[in-house]
């Protein structure tokens, strides 16, 4: 057994394309072995995988030199077929008539040739691999270069491939008359080392590229990063602020990471922290520095791709401050002159944004938005209906200010300090701050109910402005964030536990648009999101499609507790023994049905109804039928908005007559009146518990 090492070197791969790079490759790599047998069976391989700009490179151990010979069945004429038939088969089989098998299928019998196909060497196989990875591979953006017809992330330059600690000979074909030999050179930090090194395996590999000044393991460079990092904040006294996305695309920016410590001139200490940070963050990959309250500090660090060197190193930091200089200072500017003007003068230009074809100007959306945040505040507890109904009005102000102009990120921020700064009142200011949130599965939600009203009333008007344009989500493609749109106004319904008539909110959302009635498909999408984010919260498919019947977003709120209180339920014995009860009962009438003809929809999600009447009383038999008879009338008809779990734990009670019922009567009565009322008690008991499931829909 051996161990297989491939090196791709190409130009610097975008960083945030490496982490999904690297695992496509080690997976490709590793299940193409595998499906073409040159892995040893009796282990497991192990991969060992590393990437940074220029390199991506991966270990695939227990590779085997040659596959196993394996006799492959080729089917004949069949049997009886003209001698000529025979002939051909076996001469193209390259075998005797007299080595032919016959062999029984269901089109009948046929002969085969039973052909011994000798096992390929891995030296033979292993470049049509390499070709057939780099042709197939999945770069969201490719490009070609010179003549050559492959296309890669970025041109490539160096394929090294070593098999069992030596060169493995071949080389790429890119079409065009271009071609890459494979090597097993290694190469260095391109600064300070241009004579190459044998590669042996993958461990030697990452050693020397370290001794080489390149960091090939994306954890070691991240672990590096942080460390210096963490290290400079502590002697300055401060603290590092937390960016895990700006660390993991500087890990994709640098070979030799080098942390160095600039100064942010004081003169610009009197912006925003956001102004700050983004300045830093989006333009130059700066990390910021805090002190213990959480403000920013005049400090920055930045991670350079070269080894540590005092001249150099001072030379960095100079121009680096020179360009934060020149973008704070129009950072300022716009800070100063976009504090000149009041937020409602901002309101009157917002006419000459469209909000999107056909759904007129962002000016329309604000005034949309005053009118849905007014109404969805009164039924948030403790939100002020005038604030809510003015910071709405305000909240899309600062588009058409300089530094949301310069700085898109901070749209929201912005308005709520040019806000504050025109004392306008407190929870108006945090409103329009938060109105954007959240904007994802992870974001915070609002802060404030006023936030919470506004908020909702910008993805309602976004929703409902869409869908009335019918332009929706399709698979994967959601170029507006409708679906995180709706999962924004989900998650502040559930977890501020807001009961929201959301059906009327969309219907006064539909009227101020003057859009026709289409509310049904926007309920039915919100409704499927409802279900994706009860999945992600652990609830079984099941459970959610049994508890979820219809597109019901009158009060999703009740919706939300109902399904949590169902898989509480069906996870205790009683519901346990419910679903049995209610299983056997269904599959009686639905039995039923079908001898009598009955057309309706037999399948386990359906409730069959025998009769419509209730049962007669005065036709028990015995006690089993009164008790479930009681039992079932002192259900409730629906799920209220009070006490929804101590309504559903009343329908896990149900149990214990239903299993007495099984247990002492024979609902196939000799007597058709008395088996026909039994049908009736069954018809009413799966009836009332539809109301709350479709348990049909139930797997377990």
């Amino acid at each position: 057994m051996s161990e297989l090492f491939i090196e791709v070197i190409c130009e610097e791969i975008p960083a945030r394309m490496q982490k999904n790079a690297i695992r496509h490759m080690a997976e490709f790599l590793s299940s193409r072995l595998s499906e073409h047998g040159l892995l040893d069976t009796r282990s497991a391989a192990e991969i060992k995988s590393a990437i940074g700009p220029k390199h991506m490179a991966v270990s695939v151990s227990g590779v085997i030199k040659q596959q196993d010979d394996r006799v492959v069945e080729k089917r004949g004429p069949k049997i009886g077929a003209p001698q000529q038939a025979i002939d051909g088969f076996c001469k193209s089989a390259g075998i005797l008539e007299s080595q032919l098998v016959t062999r029984q299928t269901n089109k009948g019998a046929f002969y085969f040739a039973e052909i011994l196909e000798k096992g390929r060497h891995s030296e033979t196989l292993i470049p049509e691999l390499i070709y057939n990875f780099v042709a197939e591979f999945p770069w969201p953006k490719s490009q070609r270069w010179g003549t050559s017809r492959l296309s890669w992330v970025r041109p490539l330059h160096y394929i090294n491939v070593v098999l069992d600690g030596a060169l493995l000979p071949g080389s790429l074909d890119l079409g065009g008359g271009m071609s890459i030999e494979f090597t097993n050179a290694g190469y260095g930090h391109s600064a300070y080392h241009n004579t190459p090194f044998e590669i042996t395996g993958f461990e030697q590999y990452v050693n020397k590229m370290r001794e080489l000044d390149v960091l090939v393991d994306l954890q070691e460079r991240q672990n590096f990063i942080l460390k210096n990092a963490l290290k400079i904040a502590e002697q300055k006294g401060l603290q590092l602020r937390q960016d895990d996305t700006l660390l993991a695309e500087v890990c994709g920016l640098v070979e030799s990471p080098n942390v160095l410590c600039g100064r942010i001139d004081d003169t610009f200490m009197i912006l925003p922290d956001e102004v700050l940070v983004t300045s830093m963050r989006v333009h130059q990959k700066y990390f910021a520095l805090e002190d213990e309250t959480g403000k920013i500090a005049p400090y920055f660090l930045l991670v350079a791709d070269r080894k540590p060197d005092t001249q150099h190193d001072a030379l960095i930091l100079k121009g680096n401050e020179r360009v934060l200089r020149a973008r704070l200072s129009d950072a300022l500017f716009f800070w100063n002159a976009d504090k000149a003007t009041h937020l409602r003068e901002y309101r009157k230009k917002l006419g000459d944004i469209t909000f999107y074809k056909g759904l007129g100007q962002v000016s329309q959306k604000v005034d949309r938005m005053e009118a849905l945040a007014a109404l969805i505040a009164r039924y948030i507890p403790e939100c002020s209906e005038v604030d809510a109904f003015q910071a709405a009005g305000l909240s899309k102000s600062d588009l058409v200010t300089g530094m949301v102009g310069e700085f898109p990120e901070l749209q929201g921020v912005m308005g709520s300090y040019y806000a504050s700064a025109y004392d306008v009142a407190t929870p108006q200011v945090v409103a329009i701050r938060d109105h954007y949130c959240p904007q994802g599965a992870d974001d915070k939600l609002p802060e404030t109910a006023e936030g919470i009203a506004v908020s909702m009333a910008d993805k309602i008007d976004t929703l409902v402005g869409f869908f009335g344009i019918n332009v929706k989500p399709t698979g994967s493609k959601d170029p507006f964030a409708l679906r995180r749109a709706a999962l924004g106004i989900l998650r502040m319904i559930d977890e501020r536990s807001i009961s929201l008539p959301l059906d009327e909110v969309l219907s006064k959302a539909a009227h101020l648009y003057d859009f026709d009635s289409f509310e049904d498909d926007l309920a039915l999408f919100i409704t499927e999101r409802l279900k994706v984010r009860l999945r992600d919260q652990g609830i079984s498919h099941d459970v959610v499609s049994a508890a979820i019947i219809d597109a019901d977003i009158h009060n999703l709120q009740i919706q939300i507790e109902k399904v949590k209180a169902i898989d509480k339920m069906l996870d205790t014995p009683a519901g346990i023994k419910l679903l049995e009860g209610w299983r056997r009962a269904s599959n009686i009438l639905a039995a039923e049905a079908k001898k009598g003809n009955n057309n309706a929809d037999l399948t386990q999600t359906s409730i069959e109804v025998i009769d419509t009447a209730s049962p007669d009383v005065s036709l028990f038999q015995l006690p089993a039928e009164t008790q479930l008879y009681e039992a079932a009338l002192l259900l409730p008809d629906d799920v209220g908005e009070n006490e929804i779990y101590g309504t559903i734990q009343s329908f896990s009670a149900l149990y214990e007559p239903i299993t007495k019922f099984f247990e002492t009567v024979i609902v196939n009565d000799d007597k058709p009146e008395i088996r026909k009322n039994r049908l009736n008690l069954l018809s009413l008991v799966c009836t009332k518990i539809h109301t709350i499931a479709d348990l049909g829909k139930i797997e377990k």
